[in-house]
């Protein structure tokens, strides 16, 4: 503005918004792009677009999630041995001993109180055993704080955590991808990449806190799992608070995950709910493991339906 001229109190000026849309939406067979840094995918044209092309995007399950393949499916990547905590004064975990095999997802179950979070946060580094040993490909990694056991390949989604509720799908994931890579372009493949393969692109506009609670689920999922070393996904009840649809819908993603080569642990008190999905499950009351086994094993014993499921229960 001309600071000679002199101003009209009376002009009333004219904002047009530019609503020109010229960022083109490119595909190709096997990766997609964009021409520019923004992603506008509420314009109709392109997500219509997108909706008719993107099954003709073939995204291999390497290119989603990197695993090691090196040591057979069956090897246990995770190991905790004679574990046991006290905090205050009191004993939370006391002896407990298990493995989660490559590939599979484990159950880690019993009532509330029964000790199941602060195993968890053992498990991620927020605490450390009193005695015995944590595994992880049969390597001690007791002394490793949380940070270098998430560089190491293990993520927790908590309960009452997950994602930046003012920001999209995509500037969610793009938070956690730009740690582990620096091109722009290699980032926003990555993100359009997950997002088509489960199925949730059209969330990648969409506001954490608009999402419902099965869409939020999956988004912060895929956030833990943006771990470029990602080998263990520890999940603490993803079914809670959330309808008979979601939760169906939700274990169809948990066992996607695992059939892509992850190894999940899942932790509830609500066995009903994910039960179906379980490889193995252990169940913990007062600190100590109750029994381990198939879900059918376990739903038979009569120490378990006594004590955790009621006599009611049936399988």
């Amino acid at each position: 503005m001309d600071k000679d001229k002199p101003i009209n109190k009376k002009q009333k000026m004219k904002i047009k918004a530019d609503t020109k849309i010229n960022e083109k939406l490119v595909l190709k067979k096997d990766f997609l792009y964009f021409e520019k840094q923004e992603i506008l995918l509420l314009n109709k044209q392109i997500k219509k677009k997108f909706e008719k092309e993107k099954n003709e995007i073939k995204l291999a399950s390497s290119n989603i999630i990197k695993l090691n393949n090196d040591n057979k499916k069956n090897d246990d990547i995770l190991k905790i041995s004679k574990v046991s905590k006290s905090l205050g004064g009191k004993p939370i975990l006391k002896n407990i001993s298990f493995s989660l095999k490559r590939g599979h997802i484990l159950g880690l179950l019993g009532p509330n109180g029964a000790g199941k979070s602060t195993l968890f946060n053992m498990i991620v580094g927020k605490i450390f055993p009193d005695t015995g040993v944590i595994k992880l490909n049969n390597e001690n990694i007791n002394e490793l704080p949380i940070h270098k056991r998430a560089l190491q390949g293990i993520s927790l989604l908590e309960q009452h955590k997950g994602l930046f509720g003012s920001m999209t799908a995509y500037e969610n994931l793009y938070a956690i991808l730009e740690i582990y890579i620096e091109d722009k372009n290699k980032i926003e493949t990555k993100i359009f990449q997950l997002l088509s393969f489960f199925g949730l692109h059209y969330l990648a506009n969409v506001k954490a806190n608009n999402m419902s609670g099965g869409e939020y689920k999956k988004i912060s999922t895929l956030q833990r799992i943006c771990n470029k070393n990602i080998k263990i996904l520890l999940l603490d009840e993803p079914m809670a608070a959330l309808d008979p649809l979601s939760i169906s819908s939700i274990k169809k993603f948990i066992l996607e995950l695992r059939d892509m080569g992850l190894s999940v642990i899942i932790t509830d008190h609500n066995f009903y709910a994910i039960q179906d999905i379980l490889d193995h499950c252990i169940i913990i009351r007062d600190g100590n493991v109750m029994i381990e086994g198939s879900p059918s094993t376990v739903a038979k014993d009569k120490k378990v339906i006594k004590y955790y499921l009621g006599s009611g229960f049936k399988i």
